[in-house]
């Protein structure tokens, strides 16, 4: 990374109660040798050359399970918790961003989404380099693409702010995006893979199919 590039934590919010799914999604197998969706999702932000991966498990019953599944990226991950319980994915987003060591952004993925692109995570850390350089410009707070919340970078500076719509039960995430200091990036074709959701069981068995075929 470049001297002006900014300093990116991983983040995989992982603590929702899994309701349309039936079971913990963070723990779905994958692939022939079943590996656990949270452990792919980890290992590709490694790739990336993220050295730190916070993962947000809502309360420290979650961290003991998701913990055996993390073997051999112990040194790279730190897991938080809720200090609004209950509250969807601004609680988690909240608690992460709030445990960055200093100003930075966090790459923010969801425990249901298997793919991560490259290609369009490089083009994010570029645009958020380029407004670090820019001293005098203030940063974006987030940088996304059109209409998805996630395989995004979210600025720490926003922490005050999720704190205000948690204290007042505010916990709409495009809400939240309505108000915040985006950039935009176009998803070119062969990075809309990265928007894969499995959050039911429907989507899950595509999704393998799709693996195996």
């Amino acid at each position: 990374m470049s001297r002006s590039q900014p300093n990116i934590q991983g983040v995989i919010l992982a603590g929702g109660h899994s309701t349309r799914m039936g079971t913990d999604k963070a723990l779905l197998p994958i692939g022939d040798h079943g590996t656990v969706l949270l452990r792919i999702i980890a290992e590709q932000m490694a790739d990336l050359s993220i050295d730190r991966i916070i993962v947000s498990v809502g309360n420290r019953e979650r961290e003991e399970s998701y913990r055996q599944h993390l073997n051999g990226l112990q040194s790279r991950v730190q897991f938080v918790h809720d200090r609004y319980p209950d509250c969807g994915p601004l609680a988690g987003l909240h608690a992460s961003l709030s445990a960055l060591p200093e100003p930075g952004y966090g790459f923010v993925m969801a425990c249901d989404m298997p793919l991560l692109s490259p290609s369009l995570f490089r083009r994010m850390a570029e645009t958020a380099a380029a407004a670090t350089a820019k001293e005098a410009a203030g940063k974006p707070d987030v940088i996304r693409t059109d209409g998805q919340p996630f395989h995004a970078l979210y600025h720490s500076g926003i922490v005050d702010a999720l704190a205000q719509r948690l204290e007042r039960r505010d916990l709409r995430v495009m809400g939240l995006l309505g108000e915040l200091d985006t950039v935009l990036l176009a998803c070119e074709p062969e990075e809309e893979a990265a928007f894969i959701n499995l959050n039911n069981p429907e989507l899950y068995d595509q999704f393998l199919r799709q693996l195996n075929s």
